[in-house]
């Protein structure tokens, strides 16, 4: 009997001891970056930015990004998208501008210099970004100039892929269109 619960607990440590020799400390920091997340989704205090990713690879990093924008955190969706341009500047896109402009947007409530730089960031990098031309149009629809809000918008809509996206593009453009005409 003790040769046996030897042998299983033998079995349990060199599972742990391979474990860690092929995956490496880092995917233990990736386990402890999961439970971080579920933390800052089911509490109420404010943990500013307390999360570590600097043992996730790029891609980890972005669909953390965009985790944190979809759930509302635009504090962690824009330190994320930040992380992931001041680490992986050579693997950046247009999209990652256009998260981090309306992360910025989401959190701000008007279009500072943080949100029309990333715009037009990602306008450079991808002229038909959609996320981003929807951004310069409300810029301009606010700013009253419906013509160039139109143009972005139209823009947009030429490129989008996703029906919600156009069936809103198409109701701030005829928003846009009765403004005009007025």
């Amino acid at each position: 009997m003790n040769i046996k619960v030897i042998s299983y607990f033998a079995i349990i440590i060199f599972s742990f001891v391979l474990f860690f020799l092929i995956q490496g400390y880092g995917s233990l920091k990736k386990f402890s970056f999961q439970d971080d997340y579920s933390v800052f989704l089911t509490s109420d205090k404010a943990h500013d930015l307390q999360i570590d990713f600097k043992y996730l690879n790029s891609s980890e990093v972005m669909l953390s990004g965009k985790r944190f924008f979809y759930d509302e955190k635009f504090k962690l969706a824009i330190k994320s998208f930040n992380f992931l341009i001041d680490e992986y500047s050579d693997l950046i896109d247009s999209s990652v501008h256009s998260f981090l402009a309306e992360s910025y947007y989401e959190l701000q409530g008007n279009f500072s210099l943080d949100v029309t730089n990333h715009v037009d960031k990602a306008l450079y990098l991808n002229p038909s970004d959609t996320r981003a031309l929807s951004l310069q149009g409300l810029n301009y629809f606010q700013q009253n100039n419906f013509e160039k809000a139109l143009k972005s918008w139209s823009i947009a809509l030429e490129n989008s892929t996703n029906s919600n996206e156009k069936e809103s593009l198409i109701i701030a453009m005829n928003l846009a269109l009765k403004k005009l005409n007025n």
